[in-house]
């Protein structure tokens, strides 16, 4: 029997009536030596600008989850502020855009907790020190001073001098000019506060990708990761493209969605109630033969040896256990309730799989995931073509590596990314091809369908 748990308490505070400037002291828990900032800040910002702080003065990156709290980061008895992927996920705590950092501190020596990356766990210690009245002239934040080097993104939790000296070479070494600049350029301030000099047409455009975050936010790891304007631009451009489609009549006709589909349905067809998988766990020769000619395959492509002989067939047959329409039972392949259900009834079909075909959110970034959230948008956007070159180019672009190497298009379509080749095959038959550089115009529906479909970060504005 679960057992209630009791509600958790309510530690935050009414803001203050008055802006000031707080003088916040960070440290990084139990870092040996120490490591630490102290800013200046105003007391009416939100707790996602301090994060944006934050990561501006430890030199991170905003490529992990974080929360905030009134207490300990996973304690029950602690008031939790939690980042927009947690909220979406139904976290139980309020988005740290909807709190002021005076409602979280307010007296000396007064604390708030904050835990960034929950794999490495950096956990940062924020202490008031003192208070006074902003004036009109007071930046948003300032750092003023700080000590030693932060430890690097993703170098695996908390780290004394000998552990810093594997990444710097001067561990002690604090930059204060420097540290500010990083702040500058990950600060959104409040409206009203906006730092002198700043660039309208530049926060334009940063308002606009952050727009765009909100709405696709899947996508964020990725910009967040990658540095080159062509990549990002290659992104965001298209992401304008989608969110412009939404209001546009460009789908198919129910005719031509059901000739895209008709590999789909074959495959359920043939599948029936159930069909028993050689010992070796593949579809027997006969059944593989059939789906391979309806796959489009011919000459030496097609081969009466069984599915292990056409990677064409294994990778489709693969692509729909994964979109949820087949499983393996017993040494059964059988229909799932979906693709039953589509089988009988293909508007279904097409719903069910626009709907799976979107990867899901991943706790940490992952290879597969941003592949094939790439491989949609492209398809989605590129009016028929799908250049996986580009793909990979951005996947190189946003840090991913292959055995220490850039990127290639096979990694980009074989490591995880099943989306890709079921798109390939939503397509009328003399259309269907494997490795191909286009899509039809079925399949860059769906592709949209499916990107459309993606929930929005729940952010309180």
């Amino acid at each position: 029997m679960l057992i209630d748990m009791p509600p958790r308490p309510k530690k935050r505070r009414d803001p203050l009536s008055e802006t000031h400037i707080f003088q916040l002291r960070i440290d990084v828990a139990d870092a040996r030596p120490p490591i630490w900032r102290r800013l200046e800040i105003r007391s009416d910002v939100n707790l996602w600008t301090l994060h944006r702080v934050i990561q501006g003065a430890f030199g991170w990156e905003d490529a992990h989850l974080y929360r905030f709290s009134l207490g300990d980061p996973f304690g029950w008895d602690s008031e939790l502020f939690l980042c927009e992927f947690d909220v979406a996920d139904g976290g139980d705590g309020t988005p740290v855009d909807n709190v002021r950092l005076d409602e979280t501190l307010q007296e000396i020596d007064d604390q708030l907790e904050y835990l960034y990356d929950y794999g490495d766990s950096w956990h940062l210690k924020i202490r008031l020190e003192k208070v006074r009245r902003a004036l009109p002239d007071d930046p948003t934040v300032v750092c003023t001073n700080g000590r030693r080097a932060a430890p690097p993104e993703d170098s695996g939790g908390i780290s004394d001098a000998e552990y810093l000296a594997e990444f710097f070479k001067d561990p002690a070494f604090f930059d204060l000019e420097a540290t500010n600049e990083l702040i500058g350029s990950w600060l959104e301030t409040p409206p009203g506060f906006a730092p002198a000099g700043s660039n309208p047409a530049l926060a334009e455009s940063a308002e606009a990708e952050h727009a765009q975050l909100l709405r696709f936010p899947q996508f964020r790891a990725i910009l967040d990761h990658c540095y080159d304007p062509q990549a990002r631009h290659q992104i965001t451009s298209r992401l304008q493209k989608l969110e412009a489609a939404d209001d546009q009549d460009i789908r198919p006709d129910e005719a031509a969605r059901l000739e895209s589909l008709s590999a789909v349905q074959l495959f359920l067809d043939q599948v029936g109630t159930g069909v028993k998988l050689t010992s070796a766990g593949y579809l027997p020769p006969k059944i593989a033969y059939r789906i391979g000619q309806e796959l489009g395959l011919w000459g030496f492509q097609l081969s009466t040896g069984g599915e292990s002989k056409m990677l064409q067939v294994m990778d489709f047959r693969a692509a729909l256990q994964h979109v949820g329409l087949v499983r393996k039972y017993k040494g059964d392949l059988v229909l799932t309730k979906a693709g039953k259900d589509g089988l009988e009834v293909p508007p279904l079909l097409w719903n069910h799989i626009a709907r799976r075909l979107l990867p899901r959110e991943t706790a940490s970034r992952n290879f597969a995931h941003d592949a094939a959230l790439l491989a949609l948008l492209f398809a989605a956007t590129s009016d028929g073509a799908l250049d996986l070159d580009m793909v990979a180019n951005v996947m190189t672009a946003s840090g991913w590596r292959v055995n220490d190497e850039s990127v290639e298009k096979h990694d980009v379509v074989f490591q995880g990314s099943w989306q890709t080749v079921l798109l390939w095959y939503i397509a009328p038959k003399d259309e269907r091809l494997w490795f191909k550089s286009t899509v039809s115009p079925a399949a860059a529906e769906i592709a949209r369908a499916a990107l459309l479909g993606m929930k929005p970060a729940s952010r309180v504005q």
